[in-house]
């Protein structure tokens, strides 16, 4: 009885954001910053089907009055969106309305099982231009800015005029592809799978996904120092072609295993707290 329910509110959703999120698929195959972007409602699925015998023994405690705010309030930021053709605010309005909708069909209780599924959903959605930009030129200043030093220690000759590293011979630029956003949003995205999947505590959760921020920042310096030596060494050519593009993957993921060694630390000390 209660899937009937979901499907009975599911089909009139579909039809709702039917148009923003085929927008949305078609810009995870465009954008490479969030391509990772289809495995996120996989992620939400995976943790539904995990605990689906859980979810079917939660009893329903009646609907919750919040549901009805986060439900309107939601439709509100849909009918927002699509005057201002911000999709956004479109997308994001999805997220309210699932959580509103668990809240009124199984009470607060429900929304708490759901809320991961549902929030996590959060990751699938690119950022409006406007913050994007906000983030991606600090962290391209910051990542030449350590760069340069770096190369600087070990001796090579260059200039940095903002995001602009000139060598002898050779102009690097640390354009939008190598501002760290990508390897940010992505990793970001699996700390969060990985806290919510391998750790108890909200604390421990919190500190994982804090520490996926350096990690993805220092993993993208890495690679921009190894482009600017193979640039210097062996020319712009090699930098710039197909092995940059190899090394970009090559070094990204030396991010995850870190990442990963994170977790298992806060999982020893998470463990040892609570004996």
């Amino acid at each position: 009885m209660r899937a009937l329910h979901w499907i009975v509110v599911a089909v009139p959703l579909g039809l709702l954001y039917f148009e923003p999120l085929h927008s949305l698929v078609h810009q995870w195959s465009q954008d490479p910053n969030y391509s990772h972007g289809f495995l996120v409602p996989l992620v939400s699925v995976y943790y539904l089907w995990d605990r689906r015998s859980e979810l079917r023994h939660t009893p329903a405690t009646g609907a919750h009055p919040l549901g009805y705010l986060l439900v309107l309030g939601s439709l509100g930021l849909y009918v927002l969106g699509r005057m201002g053709d911000e999709m956004f605010s479109v997308r994001l309005s999805l997220l309210g309305v699932l959580s509103g909708i668990s809240m009124l069909m199984g009470g607060r209780e429900w929304f708490r099982k759901l809320r991961f599924p549902i929030l996590y959903l959060l990751f699938m959605i690119p950022l409006p231009y406007f913050l994007y930009n906000e983030i991606a030129v600090p962290l391209k200043l910051f990542a030449a800015r350590v760069s340069t030093a770096a190369l600087h220690a070990m001796n090579y000759t260059l200039l940095r005029e903002g995001n602009v590293l000139h060598l002898p011979g050779l102009t690097l630029e640390v354009a939008d592809a190598c501002s760290g956003m990508r390897s940010l949003v992505s990793v970001l995205a699996l700390a969060g799978a990985m806290g919510w999947f391998f750790h108890k505590k909200g604390k421990i959760r919190i500190m994982l996904l804090a520490l996926g921020v350096p990690i993805a920042i220092g993993v993208n310096v890495v690679r921009i120092i190894v482009t600017g030596i193979l640039a210097h060494d062996w020319g712009p050519e090699t930098a710039q072609g197909v092995f940059q593009d190899v090394a970009g993957v090559g070094i990204f993921g030396v991010g995850w295993p870190l990442l990963f060694t994170a977790s298992f630390v806060l999982g020893r000390w998470e463990r040892m707290v609570t004996q």
